[in-house]
This record gives C-alpha cells, sequence and structure tokens, in this order.
C-alpha cells in the first residue's frame, strides 16, 4: 500500500471521529449549569434531553416555557421559546444561559433553536469510543503488515555474491535417469576400467560324463586348478554333488614338461584315476576318467 493511500484513509477515519468528539464537547449537562449557574450567564450551550412540562405565555398561543431533562441529573432546566414542542419527545437545544426573572438566581434557557438530537449523548460516547479502539487496531495491523516487506526488502538489497560461491557441475542423466532408485554422483573422476584378462589356454579340458554337473566343461587355464563343493575355498571346478569334498582335489600343470598331475586333498572322499585311487601327485593323459563321489570326470586335451 502506497504512502499517501494510508494517510488517506487515516484522515477519513479519524475526521468522522473528530467531528464527533468537538459536537459532543460542545454539549452542556444540565447538572453543571444548575451546580453553577454564575459560571454560564450570557453563555450560548447546547443540551439534548426530553420534553417534560409545556406552559403557554399567553395562553392560548405557541410562545411561553417548557422544561427540559436530560441524564446528568433528575432536575430539569426551563427554557424559553417562541415554537413550544410536544411533551415527551427529545431535541437538542441550543440557546443563551440567562437569570429567569420569575426565581431571582434561577438559570433559565433562552432558546436559539431546536432539533432532533439524533442519539444520546451516553451512545454518542460508546460510539467514539469504539471508534477510537478500531482506529488504534487498524494502525497497529497496517504497521504489521508493511514490517515485513520492508525487512525483506532490506534483505534483498544487502545480499551480495560470496567469493566461495561457484557454478555447480550439472548432473549427469544417470543421476535422475530412474526416481525410484538412488543412485550416487561420483565426486572425482571415473575410475579406470579394470585391465582386460589374458585367458590362456592350457590345451586341456575337464568333461562332467557323470553326477548333477553332468555336460559341463571346464578348460584348464591356470598352472594349478581347485576342484571341490562350494564352500570356503573358491574352487576353479566347482561340482554341485554333495558326495565331493570342499576341498576334494587339485589339478597342476608342469610347464616344462607340459604335462598334467592331480592330487587328492580330501580326507573323507577319495579320488581315482582310471579306477585306481591315488594320495599324492599323479600324472594323467589324454581321455584319463577322474573319480570323486558319484562324479566322473573325464581329462582331454584338445
Amino acid at each position: 500500500m502506497r504512502k499517501s493511500g494510508l494517510y488517506a484513509l487515516l484522515a477519513a477515519m479519524i475526521l468522522p471521529i473528530l467531528l464527533a468528539s468537538s459536537a459532543a464537547a460542545a454539549q452542556v449537562w444540565i447538572v453543571d449549569i444548575l451546580a453553577n449557574p454564575a459560571r454560564y450567564w450570557n453563555m450560548t450551550v447546547t443540551l439534548v434531553g426530553q420534553v417534560q412540562n409545556v406552559a403557554a405565555n399567553p395562553a392560548g398561543t405557541t410562545r411561553g416555557t417548557y422544561t427540559l431533562l436530560d441524564e446528568s441529573c433528575p432536575n430539569p432546566i426551563t427554557v424559553r421559546t417562541n415554537e413550544l414542542p410536544p411533551v415527551g419527545k427529545s431535541y437538542s437545544v441550543t440557546g443563551i444561559i440567562i437569570q429567569d426573572p420569575a426565581a431571582a438566581g434561577a438559570p433559565l434557557l433562552k432558546e436559539v433553536s431546536r432539533s432532533s438530537p439524533g442519539m444520546a449523548s451516553t451512545t454518542l460516547y460508546i460510539l467514539i469510543g469504539a471508534g477510537a479502539v478500531f482506529l488504534i487496531l487498524l494502525v497497529v495491523f497496517i504497521v504489521m503488515l508493511a514490517k515485513p516487506k520492508q525487512k525483506a526488502a532490506a534483505q534483498a538489497e544487502t545480499i551480495r555474491p560470496r567469493p566461495q560461491d561457484t557454478i555447480r557441475p550439472a548432473v549427469p542423466p544417470a543421476a535422475y535417469a530412474d526416481p525410484g532408485k538412488t543412485t550416487k554422483i561420483p565426486s572425482g573422476p571415473a575410475p579406470l576400467p579394470d585391465k582386460t584378462q589374458v585367458f590362456m589356454s592350457l590345451g586341456a579340458d575337464i568333461i562332467v560324463e557323470k553326477g548333477p554337473d553332468k555336460g559341463n566343461e571346464f578348460p584348464l587355464h591356470k598352472q594349478v586348478m581347485t576342484i571341490g563343493r562350494p564352500g570356503a575355498r573358491k574352487n576353479d571346478i566347482e561340482l554341485g554333488d554333495d558326495t565331493v569334498s570342499k576341498d576334494q582335489a587339485s589339478i597342476y600343470y608342469d610347464n616344462a614338461r607340459k604335462t598334467f598331475s592331480i592330487a587328492n586333498e580330501s580326507a573323507t572322499n577319495p579320488t581315482k584315476v582310471n579306477g585306481q585311487q591315488i594320495s599324492g601327485p599323479t600324472l594323467i593323459e589324454h581321455d584319463a576318467v577322474i573319480e570323486m563321489g558319484r562324479t566322473v570326470l573325464r581329462f582331454k586335451k584338445t
């Protein structure tokens, strides 16, 4: 809200209250006049009250006197007029305080004008008080609304880019490709791929001819190839036969002689080559049959 509009609104609200206050201030109470009439001699005052008794003087005319009673005391004041009002009606009467010729020292109001009072003085004071309270609340409300805006504007003016602020790199598409999954964004350069593993065939295979793994082929490509069930030792030739030990046997390659041998390593399950149970390293030739548990293996040179 602009300042000019705010001032206009406040002025529009304050002016009626000031006018009403000034009108109420001009009103005088009958009790004050009766208590100290000398103070009001020849003073123009306004009284608001109800007409009590009416007396025409001379009789048969509209001229005469009437008594006016307000809220300040039970005693009325006498009013001289050229137009007698009806009894019981309330008026706002403006006139001059003079001494009553019929009663020495008693005040009498010489009527100048008379109009409808509009509202009782008590009601007027209540409305004035309510208007003042409303005005105060309105001012407080406007001040409370204006303060956050000023604070926000001040903050907007004082914000400066900090030296440590840097442009952040764009998030790679992979970071938000699937909203249902949590994807970690690498903080550094991508790791280099592992070196290509060289597979070197030694020119021989182990073929499973009998047992749960029948049909599987295992190329021999290491100088030591371990055989057994899955377990603590990672076997190169892994068999699913539960009659084979986890550390059943190993096949060794002699690079100088280009020969293969097999050694039994199980304390409970024997290993046989061509029907003969072995213990230490035993040479195996092309087409040799190796038995362990219910599994039968065949050694083939390629």
